[in-house]
C-alpha cells in the first residue's frame, strides 16, 4: 500500500498523469502476465538440492498449493513483490523510452496502475481462500469455482487469479468434467508437506 502511495506521489510530482492511458496497457496484459507468471514461475519444479532457493520456491506458492488454508503462504513474500515491481518499472521504462525521452518518467504511470492491479489481485486471492466469504457476482463465483479446481482438481489449468481471459485464449480454462484428477495437485512440482 505505501508502494502505491509513493508512486502515486512519483507521478504527481514528475507531472506526469496525462500518460493515463497507458494504465490500459497494464489491464489489457494483466490476466497474460497472471497465466506466465503462475504457470512459468509459480509452478516452476522444485529444485532438488535442499537450501534457501527450494525454500523460497515454497514459501513462494509450493507450499500454498499443500496447504491453501494457510494465511502465511497465500500471500507472495515482499522480496518477490519487490522483484517483481522492479522488473515492470525497468520495462516500463524501456518501453515508454522508445517513444519518449523522458520514459523513466513515464514508466511511473504503469507501475502505478500496477500497483492498483496488484492489490486487487491479492484482494481477490484472499477472496477465493476465505470459506466465510460468498461472492457476490456469477463472475466471483466462475473464479472461485476455477481457482478451487485448480488447488483441488489439476493444478495444471485454471492459472487466472483475477478473470479467465489469459485461460480462455491459452486454452486452459478447464470446468471439472473436462480434465482428470491430478495426484500432484497438492504437491506441485515435487514438492511433499
Amino acid at each position: 500500500m505505501v508502494s502505491t502511495v509513493l508512486c502515486a506521489l512519483a507521478v504527481s510530482v514528475l507531472d506526469v498523469w496525462s500518460y493515463w492511458p497507458l494504465s490500459l496497457m497494464v489491464v489489457g496484459i494483466a490476466p497474460f502476465y497472471e497465466w506466465v507468471a503462475h504457470k512459468y514461475t509459480l509452478h516452476l519444479p522444485l529444485k532438488q538440492e535442499a537450501g534457501f532457493i527450494q525454500n523460497y520456491q515454497i514459501r513462494l506458492h509450493h507450499g500454498h498449493h499443500a496447504e491453501p488454508e494457510r494465511r502465511d503462504l497465500q500471500f507472495a513474500p515482499a522480496s518477490a513483490i519487490f522483484l517483481m515491481f522492479v522488473q515492470f518499472y525497468l520495462s516500463y521504462a524501456l518501453f515508454a523510452w522508445l517513444f519518449d525521452a523522458n520514459g523513466w518518467k513515464v514508466a511511473f504511470v504503469p507501475c502505478l496502475a500496477s500497483f492498483v492491479y496488484y492489490l486487487a489481485y491479492e484482494w481477490i486471492h484472499l477472496a477465493h481462500h476465505t470459506s466465510s466469504y460468498k461472492p457476490l457476482t456469477a463472475w466471483g463465483r466462475r473464479m472461485r469455482e476455477a481457482h478451487m479446481r485448480h488447488h483441488f482438481h489439476n493444478e495444471n489449468y485454471n492459472w487466472g487469479i483475477t478473470n479467465g481471459l489469459g485461460d480462455r485464449v491459452l486454452g486452459t480454462w478447464k470446468d471439472i468434467d473436462d480434465v482428470p484428477r491430478s495426484p500432484t495437485a497438492k504437491s506441485i512440482a515435487g514438492y511433499q508437506h
